[in-house]
């Protein structure tokens, strides 16, 4: 019953969009109306293509290069590199479907059967879809570039050919022919080419005013558009640094010593001018984040990064809306070809599921009003696992091409026919989450740890109850669909045990503490070892853009929380801060509740970018204490580092713990303990922590776990 259910969803949904109006054109109707596919020029592939996909409806149809001399409707299929990606156009008896190039013709023919048939990406392989009728709109007419002219959601799902076909978007690897900081990979840099930097060459800048750099970049780029005429798009950046190369030719172009937008899109005129089929692009970047001071070709264009903006909210109904709508109106002045990279996970954890495709539709539709023309959607890393990807990949697909999509409607389309045994609660709890998320006017951060998402969609008991469903209906799972399922299993677990630490010593935490005891939740083990499994099965291992591994993950719940209890006589004691706290971690709490970080910086720690951090507390209830011990966390990718000393002060008594740890050899993260044995006098009434930066880390952060006294 739940596979027809479904099924009945699909032709459902798809029956509205195919039969809306009773003024449509009749293309076929069974017994009384068959057209014929009319190719031009070079379009017999295609009438093939097309032919083929009409035969899954159970319709046969005939091809013909000889244009239809009766009344009787046909399709006419044709090829015109004049236009940008495909148009469908209802004209007298006939269909139109023109297209810029044999893959967009191929693109158009599937948004066709998606949107005016039964047949779609998700029923392409099913048997017996019989349909009667198909009618499209009298005088449709549809530009797929209309509104967008690059659409690319950047999943993992999108790297595949046939997906690209029937949601019509865009690929780095076939579109680019140069992508991102990548000049030097592209040509051979010479030290002709080197940026003059207070007035010496630097090797680690371009110079965007040498001829040399012209001369390599018009080569490669020639050799590019011979090879693949297709990927003609071409990203001119400098290296992602703040250098701006001030010799004699640059400054005379405009450039300063912060602003290389004059030489660089000097350059890319040049190179536009010179190949007027390509496109040229740089970025609002750094040095280049302001527009140059002369206009652009008509084929140059600039990708803007959100990276600035706040994410998860509505912009439009945000206080930064008025300035971000500037920053698009002064490149408006420039260009034409405004492009977006915008950004669709969390990359600090691959396994939240970071439900803001509703507040992205709200943020596409503010974009496009301010004269966005492209999405770049990044929302994998370089092709690794994200949560509910498969989903997003489809949805931002839907909203790329139609950015009023019904997206609970699509959702529930997807998740019901691709997990059938537990479709719907599936669909439910994310339409849940995506609502949540997106009446929440709190930020939700492409880095950023679990408590960030319970403030603004995330509930505990939810999200159990939904891992209960999966597991309790594991035995009506299909072979084929167990990866899939186990891969999204795998993601709610993770979750869930994230919760499990944040929320530490506490009902809804890893562990209970009652009169004196500490009693681990039993789900905890009982999650590990399904994490493990999942892990196994799925072979997912990494889980952020660190490259933290979930056996690195679950090693530190044993050595860190489970052979090792909790014991501090410190617990719940209020640590003053006598030095300056920074604005995200206002509050000293975290140094004694329980929590326990592990090798990600942003659960469980306290970060202070202080050059001495001063802690005082009273020392009722800590008589007995012989030793006290604070974590430090060593992460050289994000400046994190351990102090140079640790001071204690209990009367007139001072402990010293130096560690001083400088950088080693294979070194990028790890935890670094400071420990010191302890006495308190009974007239001892004041404990004070002072915590030294190392002098070379003067303006890098520390992040301190727990003081942990017993």
């Amino acid at each position: 019953m739940q596979k027809r259910t479904s099924f009945l969803i699909i032709l459902a949904h798809f029956f509205i969009t195919s039969c809306a109006g009773s003024n449509g054109f009749v293309l076929y109707k069974k017994g009384e109306v068959k057209p014929v596919v009319h190719y031009k020029n070079n379009t017999k592939p295609a009438a093939g293509d097309m032919v083929a996909l009409f035969s899954k409806l159970g319709i046969s149809l005939t091809v013909t290069e000889q244009l239809p001399k009766t009344n009787s409707p046909y399709i006419q299929l044709e090829i015109n590199p004049e236009i940008s990606g495909f148009s469908l156009t209802q004209k007298e008896n006939y269909l139109s479907v023109v297209a810029s190039s044999a893959k967009d013709l191929k693109q158009a023919i599937r948004y066709f059967f998606s949107n005016y048939t039964t047949l779609n990406e998700f029923t392409k392989n099913k048997t017996k879809l019989l349909q009667e009728i198909i009618v499209v709109p009298m005088e449709l007419s549809y530009q797929s570039d209309a509104v967008l002219a690059y659409k690319e959601p950047y999943f993992t799902q999108n790297f595949d050919s046939e997906f690209r076909l029937w949601n019509n978007t865009n690929t780095l690897e076939e579109t680019w022919g140069l992508w991102g900081h990548n000049i030097g990979k592209f040509i051979k840099v010479t030290p002709k080419m080197y940026a003059i930097v207070n007035g010496e060459p630097n090797e680690e800048q371009l110079n965007f005013s040498s001829p040399e750099l012209q001369n390599a970049l018009e080569v490669a780029i020639a050799e590019k558009l011979s090879d693949n005429p297709a990927a003609n798009k071409f990203m001119v950046m400098p290296y992602d640094n703040e250098l701006t190369c001030t010799c004699e030719k640059c400054i005379k172009t405009g450039n300063t010593k912060t602003n290389a937008s004059p030489a660089v899109y000097a350059l890319i005129n040049k190179l536009a001018a010179k190949f007027p089929m390509a496109s040229f692009f740089s970025t609002a970047y750094i040095t280049t984040e302001n527009p140059p001071n002369k206009p652009v070709n008509a084929n140059v264009g600039v990708m803007i990064s959100t990276m600035s903006f706040p994410k998860g909210i509505v912009l439009a109904h945000s206080n930064h809306a008025a300035s971000i709508a500037e920053t698009f109106k002064k490149w408006q002045k420039t260009t034409q070809n405004i492009y977006l990279w915008d950004y669709a996970i969390n990359f600090d954890n691959y396994f939240e599921a970071y439900p803001t495709v509703s507040i992205t539709q709200k943020n596409l539709q503010f974009y496009v009003k301010n004269g966005v023309t492209g999405i770049f959607i990044h929302g994998s890393d370089e092709g690794s696992f994200a949560a509910f990807g498969d989903l997003k990949a489809y949805l931002y697909a839907k909203l790329l091409n139609n950015i009023q999509a019904d997206l609970k409607q699509h959702t529930r389309l997807f998740l019901e026919t691709k997990y059938p045994a537990f479709g719907k609660e599936l669909a439910d709890y994310y339409i849940e989450i995506e609502q949540t998320a997106l009446n929440n006017k709190r930020t939700l951060d492409i880095y950023g740890g679990i408590k960030n998402a319970v403030h603004k969609y995330l509930k505990q008991d939810d999200l159990a109850k939904l891992i209960d469903v999966i597991l309790a209906k594991q035995q009506h799972i299909k072979p084929t669909d167990k990866k899939a399922a186990n891969t999204l299993l795998l993601s709610l677990v993770f979750q869930h045990l994230e919760l499990l630490r944040v929320n530490g010593i506490a009902e809804n935490g890893y562990a209970t503490f009652e009169r004196g005891k500490l009693t681990l939740n039993p789900i905890l083990e009982k999650y590990l070892s399904l994490l493990k499994q999942l892990s196994s099965a799925t072979e997912i291992e990494k889980y952020n853009e660190i490259g933290i591994t979930i056996s690195t993950y679950i090693s530190a719940w044993h050595s860190r929380i489970i052979i090792a209890p909790y014991q501090n006589l410190a617990y719940h004691k209020h640590f003053k801060a006598k030095s300056k706290l920074d604005e995200d971690y206002a509050t000293t709490d975290i140094l004694s509740d329980g929590t326990i970080g592990f090798q990600d910086y942003y659960n469980n720690w306290l970060i202070n970018s202080t050059a001495l951090l001063s802690l005082e507390t009273t020392t009722a209830g800590l008589q007995k204490a012989t030793t006290l011990q604070i974590d430090f966390l060593y992460d050289k990718k994000h400046k994190i580092y351990p102090p140079e000393k640790v001071s204690v002060y209990i009367g007139q008594n001072n402990y010293e713990i130096i560690l001083g740890e400088k950088e080693e050899v294979g070194d990028t993260r790890k935890i670094v303990r400071a420990s010191t044995p302890i006495k308190i006098g009974a007239n001892d009434d004041t404990l004070r922590i002072e915590i030294k930066k190392q002098a070379e880390n003067r303006k890098r952060s520390m992040a301190c776990d727990e003081i942990t006294i017993k």
